[in-house]
């Protein structure tokens, strides 16, 4: 009689909005094996998941932007050919991913090989730094993620060289325009020296003129050199630590836990609340 008191008086309370700190510690008293059971369960559900997920294991580098020779007093370093957010948009297109990159990254066996590794190749800016992405990649092994690393940077490599083409080519036809128009100032200079005829103003024109076109050849050939010598390339090796990245057990083991000790309190609120409505419909 007493008990069915004590249940009542803890219903009314509940429908009131009011609970105390008895009713919540009796609650916990008379639930806590389902909650401990279904922690328990969790637990299991978590342990199945570490043992049965495959290991992954990361490789990480930063990669630098190729670049060009420029004679900006602001930029004396040089120019990316590319920026890092164009960069990273193109590597979205599974187009760009040839055969030996994806059998590199063992991705062959997937169903769509280059759309799958274009959605796992992870290329972010690196913060502060305007020319370099920093890549990073997951692999079942440590060498399988340091060789996948290596061949999404030589792709990277050989489709900025190819960005570079076109304009080192356009530069050699200006080049050897320019090395005409060097020869005949030069013609003309001789041909003033020999009349003495040096303060003309076709010879002082000419001289000029050699003048700027030597300047201009220079500036060309350095640009043409900076392509080979500021190439793509690796700030620091491709790291992959031997430690697997996932799944991570720790992590994995707590949120199993917590996720089964609180399906198991919501089962034994719903209990409780159910059995709370019974005791008042049999008491009316």
């Amino acid at each position: 009689m007493v008990e069915d008191l004590q249940k009542q008086v803890s219903y009314d309370r509940q429908v009131d909005g009011e609970i105390s700190l008895l009713d919540a510690v009796h609650f916990l008293r008379n639930s806590w094996q389902s909650i401990a059971t279904f922690a328990f369960l969790g637990l299991l559900g978590a342990i199945a998941y570490i043992v049965f997920t495959p290991n992954s294991y990361e490789g990480s580098s930063q990669i630098r932007m190729a670049q060009v020779s420029t004679t900006s007093p602001t930029n004396p370093f040089g120019t990316s050919v590319e920026d890092p957010v164009s960069l990273i948009a193109r590597m979205q297109v599974p187009t760009n991913f040839r055969q030996e990159v994806i059998s590199a990254c063992a991705y062959q066996d997937k169903l769509d090989p280059a759309l799958a590794l274009s959605k796992d190749v992870k290329l972010t800016p690196i913060k502060g730094v305007a020319n370099a992405v920093e890549l990073k990649v997951l692999a079942p092994s440590p060498e399988l993620a340091k060789s996948c690393s290596m061949a999404i940077f030589e792709l990277i490599k050989s489709m900025q060289m190819e960005l570079t083409t076109v304009f080192v080519e356009e530069v050699k036809i200006k080049l050897v325009t320019d090395d005409a128009r060097i020869e005949a100032a030069r013609k003309l200079i001789a041909k003033a020296d020999q009349s003495g005829t040096a303060m003309s103003a076709a010879y002082l024109s000419a001289r000029d003129e050699l003048t700027f076109y030597l300047t201009d050849r220079e500036k060309m050939v350095d640009l043409i050199n900076s392509v080979k010598n500021r190439g793509t390339s690796l700030i620091s090796p491709i790291y992959v630590p031997n430690r697997p990245v996932a799944p991570k057990k720790a992590t994995s083991l707590l949120a199993g836990l917590l996720a089964g000790a609180f399906l198991g309190l919501l089962i034994a609120l719903g209990r409780q609340f159910w059995q709370n409505l019974s005791s008042a419909s049999k008491g009316q």
